[in-house]
């Protein structure tokens, strides 16, 4: 096993450049890289944080995979990337657990050789490995502002937790930290760490409501929520109602409505 971290979010957009404004001119990150990968049919637009990426992807031809996934999931959280150095070996250790393979060799990908394993083996997440080239840039999220500059972790919902903890710990080298229960929230789950960013199971509570068993009931279980660390959390959600953005208040953590980010669920607190 040679997964070190979780190295990008893929977030699925009909249009990137519309979705980039969120990213760059609201929350301040830089572009680090826009292009296309012809042979795949699809346009990457990348964001660095401080120890992660937000990678959109825009389909730009109609048979493609994540043409499909929006027309059948609509805009928002498409898959996990944990970096490899050496990510032939991974995917051959995944194969020989079992796990149903979109891909069992690398291939060319936007942040360098890739492989997918199929989200059916992974509790509805769709799973990437990526080897970055040896001489990737070093990229950092912004210095100052309101915006987000580190991931915390990306909450996945799950109709068990103890099942996927045991799971992951094993196949992908996570290490679980206690199982947690937060009555106020109708939740229960665990963390599961993997470098300086984690991975957050979590399941309703019995007769709690809200978005989480809403999410389990309409699409299954899968990603639902990405935690960014900001350096004011004050600030942020002030600069976020100054753009006229639904955001709820800081000390519990600033939850930002997926109406304003194209799907995409988001959580901003101070670490």
């Amino acid at each position: 096993m040679a997964l070190t971290r979780i190295h990008h979010i893929g977030i699925a957009v009909h249009d990137a450049d519309q979705t980039a404004e969120v990213w760059r001119d609201t929350f301040g990150l830089e572009t680090a890289l826009d292009t296309e990968l012809e042979s795949q049919g699809v346009r990457g637009v990348i964001f660095p944080l401080d120890n992660c990426e937000i990678e959109l992807l825009q389909p730009t031809r109609p048979d493609t995979g994540i043409s499909r996934y929006l027309e059948t999931n609509g805009e928002g959280f498409h898959h996990i990337c944990f970096e490899s150095t050496d990510v032939a070996s991974d995917l051959i250790a995944a194969r020989d657990t079992g796990m149903q393979m979109i891909d069992e060799e690398p291939r060319v990908g936007l942040t360098g050789m890739i492989g997918f394993i199929h989200p059916r083996s992974n509790h509805g997440v769709l799973i990437e490995y990526a080897q970055p080239p040896d001489d990737a840039p070093q990229h950092a999220g912004p210095t100052s502002g309101p915006g987000p500059h580190a991931l915390h972790h990306m909450t996945v919902a799950v109709n068990e937790v103890a099942p996927v903890t045991e799971a992951w710990t094993e196949r992908y080298g996570l290490v679980g930290r206690e199982p947690f229960r937060a009555e106020a929230l109708g939740l229960e789950g665990q963390f599961l760490d993997i470098g300086p960013t984690a991975i957050e199971l979590v399941r309703p509570l019995p007769g709690s409501g809200g978005p989480l068993p809403r999410k389990l009931d309409t699409s299954g279980e899968g990603m639902f929520m990405l935690a960014l660390t900001v350096r004011d959390a004050e600030a942020s959600v002030a600069h976020l109602r100054g753009e006229g953005w639904t955001v709820t208040d800081a000390n519990a953590g600033a939850f930002i409505s997926p109406k304003h980010t194209y799907g995409a669920r988001l959580r901003l607190s101070e670490a």
